[in-house]
């Protein structure tokens, strides 16, 4: 939870809350000194943009693990039920650390460079105990190896 607060009467849930925001201009010193961010010129509209590139990462970082360990999963999968039912595996190790150097290059970039949009700010935030790989996530994942 965050709170903004320019007053010392603030200082108490600023130093409360988990990101306490105080104002730069028009706050106390008290405010600012119990506070985690000082806004430096009382202008929320930073605050949003951060709060969605926030939100932004984390998809991307959970998109990118989901795709990783579906990728390595099927990857060990393959090799696994390939060796117990050949005499060999059907990849060898450089053929398997090939494919895991090229989707991990073309998977970072591509989910890293994907830009926020405009309906991440209308979601509820995810709660504080949730995982990082959902259960919805890890049947996907399951489903998809």
């Amino acid at each position: 939870v965050a709170v903004t607060g320019d007053g010392t009467n603030d200082a108490p849930a600023l130093i409360r809350a988990d990101v306490g925001l105080a104002m730069g201009k028009s706050g106390t010193q008290v405010a600012q000194n119990a506070s985690d961010i000082i806004i430096m010129d009382d202008n929320f509209a930073p605050i949003l943009d951060a709060v969605k590139w926030g939100r932004c990462v984390y998809d991307n970082i959970a998109k990118f693990l989901q795709f990783q360990l579906t990728v390595n999963l099927s990857a060990c999968l393959l090799t696994v039920i390939g060796s117990s039912l050949l005499s060999q595996s059907p990849l060898s190790a450089i053929q398997l650390l090939w494919v895991n150097m090229i989707m991990d290059s073309l998977a970072s970039l591509a989910l890293a460079t994907e830009d926020p949009h405009p309906n991440l700010l209308r979601r509820h935030p995810y709660a504080r105990d949730q995982p990082l790989l959902s259960k919805a996530m890890l049947r996907s994942l399951l489903g998809h190896s």
